[in-house]
């Protein structure tokens, strides 16, 4: 498990006590320190000093705790004698095995509230949720804080999340908003070759990050490092195997993602994680009109990767990117079929809402644009997956899968 926090200075070793019980916090782990610069990023506004731009993030302090008992909460506080302790605060470890039941919450396109219209009701019921049930663990699939380059925004969308993410863990995928960028390549923290990274001759790929090439959001979040940073990772929870992967790189079959992919995709064990969750940020299905860059993307992620997860039994695809929500029938190539994958666009925390019309597809089962959040609960042999409405917090959208 990391812990990070943040702080004005780098003068103090920052550490972590923990324990079982607040009153006895017994552990003690040391950590390392970062920070980064206007000239730490690739292009744009982020490379340039000013409120409205880059200001200094401080420095990011990140424990990592090992040799946790599953299954068991832990209370925690960060700090250090000299500059003081944090409060405390507690999060439950996940399962050991695939015997018990998670509940995750998933999500797309949250941004920072007031800035993003719908992230306040969002957040407002995720906080009552993962403070009221033990959730495992939150995916959030892109688009993180819509910061662009206003380096402020990434400061108040870390506060905004703090109630959420100091009590579960907060697992982030990368988005054009992150990341896309033209020039500075050199710079790039993932190691995409060329001075923009994947710019193929079709799709829409720009300069959506405003610069940063996803330097903020490595400094501040953590993934396993079975994979490429926060780019490409996987993880067990209980029952399921959750994959990330980037839409911004190359994914196509000679690519090292397409390789990292299909080899951790064979190497699942169905005896110990029955269920597989890939998610992405670019949306591979909707039924929405869309832009032809946002099509040619879609098309491609289609062609190279739905064949991909199809062979290897996939259960769910989770992506955002368009605001709205969108549930398919199990599918594969268009058409419903027993043992096809579930595709489900969650891309409606936050940003502003999506307009477009749709047209009817024998595969869309399920469709709204309004700002909402979704859980999945998985057992062994059941799935069953959940959209609420941020305005109410009422069920507008459900299914089940079955083992």
């Amino acid at each position: 498990m990391f812990v990070s926090y943040l702080t004005n200075s780098s003068q103090y070793i920052p550490q972590c006590q923990y324990g079982f019980s607040p009153s006895s916090l017994q552990f003690h782990r040391n950590g390392t320190t970062t920070t980064y610069t206007a000239s730490d990023m690739c292009e744009g506004k982020a490379n340039t000093w000013g409120p409205q731009a880059f200001i200094d993030p401080g420095y990011m302090h990140t424990i990592l705790l090992e040799d946790l008992r599953p299954s068991t909460t832990y209370y925690y506080r960060v700090g250090c004698d000299v500059h003081g302790w944090s409060s405390i605060h507690s999060f439950t470890n996940r399962p050991g095995s695939g015997d018990e039941a998670v509940t995750m919450i998933a999500y797309g396109d949250m941004g920072l509230s007031p800035v993003e219209p719908g992230a306040k009701s969002t957040m407002d019921q995720v906080i009552t949720r993962v403070h009221s049930i033990n959730v495992t663990c939150l995916l959030h699939i892109g688009d993180i804080s819509y910061a662009r380059g206003i380096a402020a925004q990434w400061d108040a969308f870390m506060t905004q999340i703090e109630p959420i993410a100091a009590h579960v863990p907060y697992m982030v995928g990368i988005g054009n908003h992150e990341y896309d960028h033209e020039t500075g390549g050199d710079k790039d923290p993932s190691g995409a070759p060329g001075p923009g990274g994947f710019r193929p001759g079709w799709g829409d790929y720009g300069r959506d990050s405003g610069g940063e090439c996803a330097v903020p959001m490595v400094h501040r979040f953590h993934s396993p490092s079975n994979g490429n940073s926060l780019f490409w990772y996987s993880f067990d929870v209980g029952p399921v195997h959750v994959i990330y992967y980037s839409t911004e790189h190359d994914f196509r079959r000679p690519s090292i993602q397409f390789k990292w992919l299909e080899n951790d995709l064979r190497s699942v064990d169905h005896t110990r994680t029955p269920w597989i969750i890939v998610t992405g940020h670019r949306h591979m299905f909707t039924s929405e009109a869309e832009s032809t860059g946002e099509s040619q993307i879609r098309q491609m992620l289609q062609l190279y990767l739905e064949p991909l997860f199809y062979q290897y039994h996939v259960d769910l695809n989770l992506f955002a990117h368009r605001h709205s929500y969108e549930r398919s029938c199990a599918m594969y190539q268009q058409k419903c079929i027993s043992d096809g994958i579930t595709n489900v666009l969650i891309g409606m925390a936050g940003q502003n809402l999506d307009r477009d019309s749709y047209t009817p597809v024998e595969w869309s089962k399920y469709h709204d644009q309004q700002f909402a959040y979704t859980t999945i609960v998985a057992n062994r042999t059941y799935l069953h997956f959940t959209y609420y409405h941020s305005n109410d917090d009422l069920i507008a959208d459900e299914f089940s899968l079955q083992k």
